[in-house]
């Protein structure tokens, strides 16, 4: 796949400062920065430490945004790789803004699985930009490329707003694309919620919180208690932000975090639907640092797809795992720290 992607990649002949949005690929971020000056652009902190961790290039300039209109100059080219989960409206996006950002006559390319919908975004970048060819088609990826020939502007970033109803308790989210589960609360955390008792504990952590729903509904259903909820993207901790004043608790608190990177404090409580996209090696490390980060007795409770690995990584590092509840799609886990 590896050698597939390079040669895909070389089809690319422009020289010059490039724009990268979309997916984390270090691969394509070390190929093009060997002879290029790149300045990739994202709103998730644990992926800017990713890269610059990966790779120690001058020419690779990392830029961690709350929003994408913080681009400021412009660029020869661009390059828009796609990421699986973001959905069709945030990678529309990125290829406005991309467009946008390339000067004119410059080329705006999107890499993308074809078994993802690359062919179909193709159309969207005849739509954009007016024209679209298909360059290269290899190891199940499609390289596209658009000419800008007329001004961009890109589609005001719209926020969505939905409402939750949950033990007579009625909530308002803000949301947007390129979070998770921007429409509607998700299932994953909807079972979670259904299946965590009216809590005792007094600290709780809502790690990878999203837009906030566990954190928030946790602090409205128990006053006394202290919710701190912490995610890696900028985006979604603005609008946990205002979620907290939307649905007036007080009793939390918001912070950008890579992992446990940024806490200085231990919890009685752990809720999370983490991110299952992640890598395995993350969700490795997730599991392994909420016992650090837990009191003695205290307890992580989590929701999972039934496919993911880490009912077994929770047995290991903490020696227990109790199955709170099971549906047909997922499980409610507990692991308690001696």
């Amino acid at each position: 796949m590896q050698k597939q992607k390079i040669k895909l990649l070389k089809k690319i002949m422009e020289k010059g400062k490039i724009l990268f949005l979309g997916k984390t690929d270090l691969e394509a971020l070390e190929f093009f920065s060997e002879k290029n000056l790149v300045v990739f652009v994202l709103t998730k902190l644990n992926q800017k430490n990713l890269v610059e961790k990966t790779i120690q290039n001058k020419n690779l300039v990392v830029l961690l945004v709350n929003s994408f209109k913080e681009i400021k100059e412009e660029f020869d080219f661009s390059v828009v790789f796609h990421e699986d989960f973001l959905g069709t409206e945030k990678t529309i996006q990125l290829l406005e803004i991309a467009g946008e950002k390339t000067q004119k006559k410059g080329k705006i390319y999107f890499i993308g699985k074809t078994s993802r919908g690359a062919k179909k975004t193709a159309e969207e970048m005849n739509q954009i930009f007016g024209n679209a060819k298909t360059v290269s088609v290899k190891g199940g990826l499609r390289l596209i490329v658009s000419e800008k020939t007329k001004k961009i502007i890109p589609k005001k970033e719209s926020e969505k707003v939905f409402d939750f109803s949950f033990r007579n308790n009625f909530y308002s989210f803000n949301s947007s694309s390129g979070v998770f589960s921007k429409n509607k609360i998700d299932d994953g955390t909807k079972f979670l919620l259904e299946n965590l008792e009216k809590i005792k504990e007094k600290k709780v952590l809502d790690f990878g919180c999203g837009i906030g729903v566990i954190g928030i509904i946790l602090a409205k259903e128990n006053p006394l208690t202290k919710v701190l909820m912490i995610d890696s993207d900028l985006t979604s901790v603005e609008l946990t932000k205002k979620n907290a004043g939307l649905n007036k608790v007080n009793n939390v608190k918001v912070l950008v975090s890579d992992g446990f990177q940024n806490i200085k404090e231990k919890f009685d409580l752990i809720a999370s639907n983490p991110p299952t996209h992640e890598k395995r090696e993350f969700l490795e490390k997730f599991v392994l640092d909420s016992k650090k980060f837990l009191e003695k007795n205290g307890r992580i409770v989590l929701v999972l797809n039934k496919a993911v690995f880490l009912e077994k990584e929770l047995k290991e590092v903490f020696g227990n795992c109790e199955i709170l509840a099971e549906g047909k799609e997922h499980k409610v886990l507990e692991a308690k720290s001696n």
